[in-house]
């Protein structure tokens, strides 16, 4: 029997986190899996999977990242992206976790590729989908490309429908989903701002090429980070690689999702 994804809130040092968790019925527990969003969405884009991590016998949780989702804004502009690394470790330590899988896309990516570099005590596995390994040159590039500024509110309600024009094509799921993330990235729009400032500066390529731990990492050729998808195994030749597709967040029996891959890489490792 499948359980419920339920809500709740973590008292971090800047504000309030909510986390999404489901807890697995089965009477023998695997190791934990902590999944990181991207920007602007929140963990929400993650429940589906969550049960499905939950049947296989792990505990899931899903926090949106400070100034995303349910979550806080934070009144300042972090000095790097430790602050947020710094904020998740935070709540995983507050719940106790024991050594976990991380599990990150985009912007959830670059939290789990810093977090398996300087926490890799805590941490059994890395899975990096679409990881925007980049050089500092290329991060600028990067960065011009995708920081404009597009959801932030206006006295007549404009933003309102570009989100949505620009939400509605690169959402993969059902009309309730495409609203979702509308919204998402609407409520976000400082936080985006926030997190796309350090972001772009973080040392991908150092931390990526620290990770000891084994690794996963995977994306879509039709995003946005695919051409710097070399690093990889550039940087970590032993780690699996795969090509996702279609609706990546979609359920474990669907080839090119990445639950479909990550489970079978953790089925391999027996973990």
């Amino acid at each position: 029997m499948v359980g419920t994804v339920k809500r709740a809130f973590y008292d971090s040092p800047s504000g309030q986190i909510l986390y999404r968790y489901i807890l697995t019925t089965k009477d023998v527990k695997k190791a934990p899996v902590v999944f990181m969003h991207q920007s602007p969405s929140c963990g929400r884009c993650y429940e589906l999977i969550m049960k499905e991590y939950a049947e296989r016998g792990h505990d899931c949780y899903a926090p949106d990242m400070p100034g995303f989702g349910e979550s806080d804004d934070i009144d300042f502009m972090p000095e790097s992206t430790r602050f947020y690394v710094d904020t998740l470790m935070g709540l995983y330590r507050h719940l106790k976790l024991p050594k976990m899988h991380l599990v990150g896309h985009h912007t959830g990516s670059a939290m789990a590729m810093e977090m398996g570099a300087i926490y890799p005590d805590e941490i059994l596995t890395v899975c990096c989908s679409a990881p925007a390994l980049a050089s500092r040159e290329e991060q600028k590039a990067l960065y011009s490309a995708l920081a404009e500024e597009w959801s932030k509110p206006k006295d007549d309600g404009s933003q309102l429908m570009r989100v949505w024009d620009i939400m509605k094509d690169y959402v993969i799921g059902d009309l309730e989903t495409k609203v979702y993330e509308v919204l998402a990235a609407c409520r976000s729009w400082k936080g985006r701002k926030q997190a796309y400032e350090v972001l772009f500066r973080q040392d991908k390529l150092t931390f990526f090429k620290q990770i000891t731990c084994p690794l996963i990492a995977m994306c879509a050729e039709d995003d946005v980070v695919w051409p710097n998808f070399h690093y990889v195994q550039e940087l970590q030749p032993n780690a699996r690689r795969e090509v996702t597709s279609g609706d990546i967040f979609g359920s474990k029996n669907v080839e090119g999702t990445i639950a479909f891959y990550h489970m079978d890489f953790l089925d391999k490792m027996g973990a």
